[in-house]
């Protein structure tokens, strides 16, 4: 049995509609590639999470559609003339498609051949099951074939990454946390080169499946959890020497504190998934915590390391809870609060001694610490009734986390209709203090591909709150934000045709 196939070369606003249209007249797919694919002017497209390009296609689009002769017309001279008239009808005033003949194969085999076995370094091997493996006796093969997450060891984000395992020695006894495990690739690779425990996580449940079924069939222990199962290999207090994440840039800084935090002091991150023009931002972002440099450039792409210095631990993440070395000065802080209260001006007083010796909400902090605030903070209040100053809450961005921030077109179909690009940025954001703090302005500055901003938009409590919050929470400009109260917005961004990235971050005025 042989197909037909018809490729229109269209403009990038009429590929996606197109390809709806070709499948409504019967075909049995539809692709859409860069017209100028393998040529000079190839325009690759970079997506991240919670913001893809707004429009899914190229300047000239390739869009391909396939049909077989033995459930439709196309086998008829009248097939193309009859199809561009429909296609006509439906507002597509095209040029004529090419078009070939594309002959039954074993597809499944061919496409089995577009995957050998990738040589990585001196001694890793990632083999396709179908494939035999190498019979160098020192080989560590990795079975893993192509499915459902990313992974395969081709992209050379994935291959810095199992080159920096493979020429770091002595992984014995050591622990890896592989954050964005994808496929698993790299954890099955930390299990077989020695690591002692090893533990993988990713966000799409679909990933844990590939994961785990990796990991059975290369014969490694390994432990998949997905973040919001409450697991204990991701519990606050669980470190490990290795941390590594191939992701994208966007994201690595986003969970940056998150990232250092599951370090042991003296352990290494490697971060991968960053392009070499972003290499000096993310180091920047790493800064406050551990100094990364390059480790190695491939194609483009660079592999970032460091090492989280025994003798700074006590550095404080300015959006996460403080490090638990931080408690004793907390201790000695306490003893010295009352007679600074009465020296200091009200404005110190609060907003800066306050914020800092309050401990934390989420367990990280211990119950004597707890307990010694909440009779410092009545202490406080009787102190400040008697010299008359107004017992308002803090304004702190530390006590601030935000737990998370997705910007996704609201109606991509609609959006591509009207030419606008209206957008929703859902956020998630939490005061993590142990005491009332002033809510504050949310800014978000959108970037173009190269990471430069485009535009920043900044939002006040009252436009970024939910209305239902403040409508139940009316006195929250002189009370402020709960200890430990988790607030969830859903804000309307208008997006520039040229935004590809976006961060979200807490200011005060």
């Amino acid at each position: 049995m042989s197909y037909r196939e018809l490729v229109f070369t269209v403009v990038a606003e009429t590929a996606e509609p197109l390809g709806d249209v070709l499948l409504e007249l019967g075909a049995l797919s539809v692709t859409v590639e860069d017209d100028s694919a393998g040529g000079y002017d190839e325009n690759p497209l970079y997506g991240e999470p919670g913001l893809s390009p707004e429009v899914q296609a190229w300047d000239r689009s390739a869009v391909t559609a396939l049909f077989n002769p033995d459930m439709d017309a196309s086998a008829s001279t009248q097939f193309i003339p009859e199809l561009m008239a429909s296609l006509k009808e439906a507002g597509f005033n095209l040029a004529a498609p090419q078009e070939k003949i594309v002959e039954e194969q074993d597809w499944v085999r061919l496409t089995q051949s577009q995957f050998a076995p990738i040589q990585i370094g001196k001694r890793i091997w990632v083999v396709p099951s179908w494939h035999e493996a190498p019979t160098d006796p020192n080989a560590i093969c990795l079975a893993v074939d192509p499915g459902l997450a990313f992974g395969t060891g081709s992209h050379p984000t994935t291959h810095l990454c199992l080159l920096w395992l493979e020429e770091h020695h002595k992984l014995e006894q050591l622990s890896l946390l592989d954050y964005g495990c994808g496929s698993g690739i790299l954890a099955i690779a930390a299990a077989k080169l020695g690591c002692s425990t090893v533990v993988g996580t990713d966000i799409d449940p679909q990933a844990m499946v590939a994961a785990r079924s990796n990991a059975q069939i290369n014969n490694t222990i390994i432990q998949f959890v997905l973040p919001n199962d409450d697991a204990p290999q991701l519990a606050a207090e669980t470190k490990y020497d290795i941390v590594m994440a191939n992701i994208l840039a966007n994201p690595l800084q986003v969970l940056a504190p998150a990232l250092v935090n599951k370090i042991s002091p003296g352990g290494k991150i490697v971060l991968s998934g960053v392009l070499a023009r972003q290499a000096d931002e993310v180091i920047a972002t790493y800064s406050q915590w551990l100094k990364l440099s390059i480790w190695k450039e491939s194609d483009g792409w660079v592999c970032l390391h460091g090492v989280l210095p025994k003798d700074k631990q006590k550095i404080t993440n300015t959006l996460f809870a403080a490090p638990a070395q931080k408690k004793g000065l907390k201790f000695a802080l306490l003893a010295c609060f009352f007679a600074l209260l009465l020296v200091f001006s009200e404005h110190l007083s609060r907003n800066s001694l306050l914020p800092a010796l309050a401990p934390q909400v989420d367990g990280t902090s211990n119950s004597f610490s707890v307990t010694a605030f909440s009779i410092l903070q009545a202490i406080d209040e009787k102190i400040c009734g008697a010299l008359g100053c107004v017992n308002r809450p803090v304004s702190d961005f530390a006590a601030w986390k935000i737990t998370s921030a997705t910007l996704s077109p609201e109606n991509a179909r609609e959006g591509l209709k009207s030419g606008a690009n209206q957008s929703i940025l859902q956020v998630e954001i939490q005061n993590r203090l142990a005491l009332a703090v002033l809510p504050p302005d949310l800014e978000i500055s959108l970037t173009d591909a190269e990471e430069s901003e485009i535009t920043s938009i900044r939002l006040t409590p009252k436009e970024w709150l939910p209305v239902a919050w403040q409508e139940s929470h009316l006195d929250f400009l002189r009370k402020g934000v709960a200890s430990g109260e988790l607030i969830q917005a859903q804000l309307p961004i208008q997006l520039p045709q040229n935004a590809a990235g976006y961060r979200v971050r807490v200011v005060y005025p």
